[in-house]
């Protein structure tokens, strides 16, 4: 599952939705009700919370309703929505779509938005993060607007700093090295700490590190780097972390709330994680550290501060109009509303990660998230893990496992990055 799930504690994620779709013989009842398919999730931070109801605005302006069709599964929200697009028609009128799904070939099944733009613009499109809108776009044309992100940092525990005589923040990567090693040890009641936790089925934590040498699997413009020498040297570093104890001996099997737990219990100093979970860490109710978890923007090598800016990796999940809907001008108001300055501000109060850079600048937001000027930053500088193309998951999967292979010392780090493009490229066509 995405780490996109993790915003304040979304134990809602349990759970589906009973809401149905309209039936054919109600079509004329409904024809003011926009058809909305996503997660409980989404519906939660558009409707509920401190910042209100985002869409209450436009349904008393339009007269229009809406009805959530939602999942508590990633998998089956796409599954849904993708299988309804290929349809001659379908009721879905606006749908919520991660990054990763934003591939050519699904891309194509969503209404090029240039033409309803045209009619009727989205507030100030230059203050959504520019990384989050570059993905969308097929064949010079934007097919879908961002809606909610989750953008990587390091998340740490400063009463270890302090334990361990800890004063700096580490100021390069070598130094963050050094530093996770400074918190690798153990107690006297004999609880192993590690200095360096995260989860190792998601690319994009590697790639917070190897970012910080100027590494990559893949660029932008899809060409393959993951054998050169920036992404070589992070897993060099990595594998020597793992022999010499700094990451976990289960590391490769290791999951998100495993590592949430070690966090909380002072079993781990510093993982990869959103920004977002940061609320969790820090519920006290959950543990002795709780409000002592703070976020730090990875920092980049001695060689390239200043000369190199650093990426985070970032997830996301935009609102898409299917090519088959029927009310396609009323879809694209609903989308307008909840993309505009007052409706991210609103989703953001709700716990939803705001896609607009000035949304950090509300004070109530900045009241309720210490962490937004940093997360600020981090977006706006924030780039996807790997770019779009069909087969971008396979291609996933052939990097974290050739990636795994290098941490746990079944191959060098040059061999396996050797092996991953050559296992990748063929699936570039």
């Amino acid at each position: 599952m995405s780490k996109l799930m993790s915003r304040r504690d979304f134990g809602l994620l349990a759970g589906s939705a009973a809401a149905g779709l309209a039936l054919p013989g109600m079509a004329s009842a409904q024809a003011k009700t926009v058809t909305a398919l996503g997660h409980r999730v989404h519906q939660t931070s558009a409707t509920t919370g401190p910042g209100g109801d985002a869409t209450e605005a436009w349904r008393k302006q339009s007269g229009a309703s809406v009805n959530w069709v939602t999942f508590g599964d990633v998998n089956a929200i796409h599954e849904r929505l993708l299988r309804e697009a290929t349809l001659g028609g379908t009721t879905i009128d606006v749908a919520y779509l991660l990054n990763g799904r934003a591939v050519p070939r699904n891309l194509k099944l969503f209404e090029p938005l240039d033409g309803l733009m045209k009619e009727a613009p989205l507030e100030d499109v230059a203050d959504f993060a520019p990384g989050l809108v570059a993905p969308l776009k097929l064949d010079g044309a934007l097919h879908g607007v961002p809606v909610r992100h989750a953008t990587n940092a390091l998340i740490y525990n400063e009463a270890l700093l302090e334990e361990r005589g800890v004063t700096k923040l580490p100021a390069s990567f070598e130094e963050l090295v050094e530093l996770a090693r400074k918190l690798t040890f153990k107690r006297e009641d004999g609880t192993q700490v590690h200095g360096l936790a995260f989860t190792a089925s998601f690319a994009s934590n590697f790639l917070t590190l190897a970012r910080c040498l100027g590494g990559d699997y893949m660029t932008s413009d899809g060409k393959l780097v993951a054998s050169e020498p920036g992404m070589v040297k992070a897993l060099t570093v990595l594998a020597d972390l793992y022999k010499a104890g700094v990451l976990p001996r289960n590391f490769a099997t290791v999951n998100n709330e495993e590592i949430t737990t070690w966090m909380q219990q002072g079993r781990a100093a510093i993982t990869i994680n959103p920004f977002a979970r940061l609320v969790t860490y820090n519920d006290p109710a959950k543990g002795k550290y709780g409000g002592r978890f703070k976020s730090l923007l990875p920092p980049m090598a001695a060689d390239l501060v200043g000369k190199v800016a650093f990426a985070p990796t970032v997830e996301f999940w935009s609102l898409v109009i299917p090519k088959n809907a029927k009310q396609k001008p009323l879809a694209w108001e609903m989308i307008r509303a909840l993309s505009s300055k007052a409706g991210t501000t609103a989703m953001a109060l709700n716990g939803n990660g705001p896609v607009r850079i000035s949304t950090y600048s509300d004070e109530k937001l900045k009241a309720a998230m210490p962490y937004a000027a940093d997360e600020a930053a981090a977006l706006k500088a924030s780039r996807i893990h790997l770019p779009a193309f069909d087969e971008q998951a396979r291609a996933h999967d052939i990097f974290i496992e050739e990636t795994q292979a290098a941490v746990l010392g079944i191959k060098p780090a040059k061999q396996a990055m050797d092996d991953a493009v050559k296992r990748v490229k063929p699936l570039l066509g």
